[in-house]
């Protein structure tokens, strides 16, 4: 394997393991006589990496044992359950262009039915986010409840380092939330001027706030990849049938939260390409979560479609392994009674 280039190696890595044991030998030796005969490998690339998404998308040919599907469920769950990363990232891009529910605007502010209709869809957009954290904690307690099941030795050490990841980054993201919001300067709004509101900011530290605020955004992206360290962590676990039966109801849960994401996101892109420009000094708050909407149409106008398509496909994946999980658990547990 060390001769053969990364992509080849990647492209055999995204098999499941029972087609590793079966098959990756002969095309270990394939891709080398390729290689040694000079001739390109892109071809037999593609080819590789287009079977390794049929094998995971249908489990034909796949051996009738307890262990096949049960690793087919593992990942299931982890299909289902880690595309919530990418969901909360393209959340975020939504909330830097709205406020969180209609008492956001002013007593002054008129809101358009556009501009109500995604008030309140950012409302069910916050609470779907929530959700889908609180789902991804509870995955991540259903790992740490499987300690019994790590493996021993060095091994062990390094499936609690896994494990603890979230916890550390978490941890720092609220110390980090909270040293920002001691640094900020307060904002107030003095009186009104020309038909418009004035705020003036005073005390706080905005230079070092500024540089906390980039820290803490940095540590919560990373906090949410640290969900990869779980997964890995859980592949290294000896897992039986029965400790999967948590996780499937996880995915199928996340399923649900992501869809109707989905569907209030497209729902406030239509709302908010209707509100007219509302200015920062109409909305009620100065904190890291408001944001103007001056000039917001030309920026939604090119970001909503992305994000809702986005959104639409990570659902769309979510539910497919969602109830390629509930199938693998049921043939995993069916195989397991025959084998009693």
């Amino acid at each position: 394997m060390t001769g053969l280039p990364l992509a080849a190696r990647c492209a055999l890595a995204a098999y499941p393991g029972w087609w590793c044991e079966r098959y990756r030998q002969d095309q270990e030796r394939f891709l080398e006589d390729l290689a040694s005969d000079g001739r390109p490998l892109r071809r037999a690339v593609m080819n590789l990496a287009a079977g390794a998404v049929r094998v995971r998308l249908r489990p034909a040919g796949m051996p009738q044992t307890v262990g096949a599907w049960r690793d087919r469920t593992r990942a299931s769950v982890a299909w289902a359950t880690v595309p919530a990363l990418a969901g909360l990232l393209l959340v975020s891009a939504v909330e830097q262009h709205s406020f969180g529910s209609s008492t956001g605007a002013g007593p002054s502010t008129s809101l358009s039915t556009g501009g109500r209709v995604a008030a309140d869809a950012m409302t069910a957009i916050n609470w779907a986010s929530l959700t889908m954290i609180l789902l991804l904690l509870v995955g991540w307690g259903l790992v740490g409840c499987l300690a019994d099941r790590a493996p021993s030795g060095r091994a062990r050490k390094r499936w609690l380092l896994l494990t603890v990841a979230p916890l550390a980054a978490g941890v720092v993201e609220i110390g980090l939330n909270l040293l920002r919001f001691r640094l900020m300067p307060t904002v107030t709004v003095i009186g009104r001027l020309a038909g418009g509101s004035t705020a003036v900011a005073h005390g706080g530290h905005p230079l070092a706030a500024s540089v906390v605020s980039v820290a803490w955004e940095v540590v919560g992206v990373a906090g949410l990849l640290s969900i990869f360290c779980v997964v890995l962590a859980t592949r290294s676990a000896d897992l039986q049938v029965r400790d999967l039966r948590g996780g499937v109801w996880l995915s199928q849960l996340m399923a649900i939260v992501l869809f109707i994401t989905a569907v209030v996101v497209v729902a406030w892109g239509i709302g908010v390409t209707h509100q007219p420009p509302i200015p920062r000094a109409d909305l009620i708050g100065f904190g890291p979560g408001v944001r103007p909407w001056t000039g917001i149409q030309t920026s939604i106008a090119a970001e909503s479609p992305l994000v809702s398509a986005g959104l639409v496909a990570i659902s769309i994946v979510t539910a497919w392994a969602a109830l390629s999980a509930r199938r693998g658990y049921k043939a995993a547990r069916e195989l397991l009674l025959l084998d009693a």
